[in-house]
């Protein structure tokens, strides 16, 4: 098994959590905030989105995001440049209602063009910074080692706010 390999498994893998976790809900589900201080599902998986699309796309490929590229802002009604990082309570509170299928499709647009780089990487690549002055040290494998392991947490956010909103395995 290849380095390639290990990264696809780990993406498919919480890909697959993710859409158990938000098998059913509704956008109210989608909406519950426990507390004022908390984030809502559907924040998180939109930041989840412009996550993989930043790190990808302007980071690695040195290009612009999908959602900027493709409009994918105007088609959700949210900011052109914002993907969550650093919100505020009210920011999260207040984050326009969206077409969460539409937002899906950007996500699911995402993956296939994360596969796409993926694909195409050499082992020589996976060592290489592609913006050492912005981040130095930060390498190709330090990138998706990141993607995997922040995405993952998100994940674990999004099924205990559906455990916490449903109950234990609903």
């Amino acid at each position: 098994m290849c380095f390639k390999d290990i990264i696809r498994m780990a993406l498919n893998e919480y890909w697959t959590e993710l859409h158990k976790a938000l098998d059913g809900l509704t956008p109210d589900e989608r909406r519950f905030q426990p507390s004022v201080e908390a984030n809502h599902i559907d924040f998180v998986v939109w930041h989840m989105a412009r996550v993989e699309d930043d790190w990808i796309q302007r980071f690695a490929s040195r290009t612009d995001t999908i959602w900027q590229r493709d409009h994918w802002h105007e088609k959700l009604g949210l900011s052109k440049t914002c993907s969550g990082f650093g919100y505020t309570v009210e920011q999260v509170t207040t984050m326009p209602l969206f077409d969460f299928d539409t937002l899906m499709t950007y996500y699911k647009t995402i993956r296939q063009t994360t596969f796409q780089y993926l694909d195409d990487l050499t082992q020589e690549d996976i060592n290489k910074c592609p913006q050492p002055k912005r981040r130095p040290g930060y390498t190709i494998g330090r990138m998706f080692s990141h993607i995997i392991v922040e995405e993952s947490q998100h994940v674990g956010q999004v099924a205990y706010l559906r455990g916490l909103h449903r109950g234990i395995n609903k």
